[in-house]
């Protein structure tokens, strides 16, 4: 979140950005309907989306309105990014039936978690971080906030196995060799580790992938016989179907290795915006992504 749109929403809250006896209002809670802005989902097919929720929660209202999301789209798995209280992302796990979820369990200020539906996905290998704070390879996946990617295997109900990967890669300008630092052990990890596997890496990359000048993520593009982003026909196309529409850009990706290429049927932003006004300011300034696949 940006400063100026924090200081707005904590004078909001606390003082209505007037004198400090005025008492705030009471929060408008918008029930929207989500119908227009969601697929089609089944049991026969995977649903995987990743989703920076923005400093979550971000308003009061936002738990709430995370829930409905949840619920209305009825997907399998959700990566999350930018978690900030461990106990308000405990408590939406808890509201959400039939639903399980982990969130990092050590020190910081913005973690990575998953959320998954335990009618369909069993977790076979318990979410574990990568690139442990000893080897100080952590550095390149903003060490401060304590970004490491969270690793996870899981089966669907479908049969189909995957290891998936939640990143938060370091942003802004002037980390780009951060994140390309990154992007090196990530490869290095799945090809050294998971060479013959369904895998998914998937988050926030704070990063373009089209960019044809600097391209810190052109080790899996120039590997295209193993890897392929599932999201480059998004950044390719109109903004309008971006994830980030506030900046705009496409930040937000998903990338699978070759063993998912005929299995992966589509990949979309979920435009939940347009079906509800307040959703920035009280949900999320991402859009979440989400990629279908099957076991055929």
């Amino acid at each position: 979140m940006k400063l100026w749109r924090l200081a707005v929403v904590v004078c909001f809250l606390v003082t209505a950005c007037g004198g400090g006896d005025t008492p705030a209002p009471t929060p408008v809670i918008e029930t929207p309907n989500y119908d227009a802005c969601l697929p089609e989902v089944g049991e026969s097919t995977l649903e995987v989306v990743t989703w920076n929720v923005e400093n979550f929660p971000v308003h009061t209202n936002t738990a709430v309105a995370v829930k409905t999301v949840i619920e209305d789209t009825d997907v399998d798995v959700i990566a999350l990014q930018e978690i900030t209280s461990k106990s308000e992302f405990n408590a939406l796990v808890d509201a959400l039936d039939g639903w399980s979820g982990h969130v990092e369990d050590y020190a910081g200020s913005q973690w990575v978690g998953y959320m998954y539906k335990t009618s369909e996905i069993t977790v076979l290998t318990q979410p574990e971080n990568l690139f442990p704070e000893s080897s100080n390879d952590d550095y390149n996946f903003a060490f401060t906030s304590v970004r490491r990617p969270l690793y996870m295997k899981f089966q669907h109900i479908n049969g189909l196995t995957v290891n998936i990967i939640n990143v938060h890669m370091k942003c802004c300008n002037g980390s780009e060799d951060r994140r390309r630092s990154g992007a090196v052990l990530l490869k290095d990890y799945i090809d050294t580790n998971l060479p013959n596997e369904n895998v998914i890496l998937l988050g926030d990359f704070n990063d373009e992938i089209v960019d044809q000048a600097d391209n810190v993520y052109q080790n899996f593009i120039d590997d295209n016989a193993n890897y392929k982003f599932a999201t480059m026909p998004i950044a390719q196309g109109p903004s309008s179907e971006w994830s980030y529409p506030s900046w705009p850009s496409q930040i937000d990706q998903i990338l699978i290795t070759n063993e998912l290429f005929t299995k992966a049927t589509e990949t979309l932003v979920l435009k939940l915006d347009n079906c509800q006004t307040t959703f920035e300011s009280q949900v999320s300034d991402h859009r979440p992504v989400m990629i279908r696949l099957n076991n055929n």
